[in-house]
């Protein structure tokens, strides 16, 4: 059974009545509630923000993922593709010279080997503040050829937004900026 009212609301006819198959959740790897999600017994697609294809890489650029490696991570989306059926999305934020290397390209399609799974590379979109640049448009696909070349499916997303500030990652960003101001 899901643990969350929200999405059942959200997938019933009283609420909004989403058919269940266009409802995507996305985490950062909560392993636990990825387990409940396997369990929910709905079609719900899965989106797993991974952003490296190892943990040393992942620490770096991932604020939580001091808790949880990598392996807890695709174990549990494992179970989740076992017990659902569903292919299981992993996103990748592409930062230029942290996790676009060539060498992160092949060990990131070593890492989902085997895995009915689809990979979306996401070109980092600026926000102030944070010192990442994005990738050349070439490095991007270079980045997503070498995949594909070792068996993975992947899409490169589509940049919608970045000059108005509202592509992701951008909005929150300028809403912490913009609250931080406003407690001073």
């Amino acid at each position: 059974m899901c643990s969350s009212d929200l999405l059942a609301w959200a997938t019933s006819r009283g609420g909004l009545g989403i058919s269940a198959r266009h409802v995507t959740i996305s985490t950062v790897g909560l392993v636990r509630k990825m387990h409940e999600l396997a369990e929910c017994g709905r079609p719900y697609h899965l989106a797993v923000s991974l952003h490296a294809p190892n943990d040393e890489v992942r620490r770096r650029i991932v604020p939580t993922a001091e808790k949880t490696p990598l392996t807890d991570i695709l174990n549990a989306s494992d179970e989740f593709r076992r017990k659902t059926g569903r292919q299981v999305t992993f996103e990748y934020v592409l930062l230029a010279d942290v996790n676009d290397r060539p060498e992160h390209a092949e060990e990131l399609a070593r890492l989902l080997a085997g895995r009915d799974a689809m990979i979306n590379l996401i070109p980092y979109n600026p926000v102030s503040g944070l010192g990442y640049r994005t990738p050349s448009p070439a490095r991007s696909r270079a980045f997503a050829d070498a995949l594909r070349s070792a068996g993975c499916v992947v899409k490169i997303r589509m940049r919608r937004g970045a000059g108005i500030a509202a592509a992701c990652g951008q909005l929150r960003r300028s809403q912490l900026e913009q609250t931080t101001l406003q407690e001073r």
